[in-house]
């Protein structure tokens, strides 16, 4: 594999994995509201 691929590789996996973070942060997030940190 080139270094390119590589480079694309990991940098569409970065993407699909943040998106997919942020909406299930999101939904989680939704039926209430956000609570206080514990730290």
């Amino acid at each position: 594999m080139t270094t390119t691929g590589i480079v694309f590789m990991i940098t569409s996996l970065t993407c699909v994995w943040g998106l997919a973070l942020w909406c299930y942060r999101k939904v989680l997030a939704s039926p209430k509201p956000p609570e206080p940190p514990d730290d």
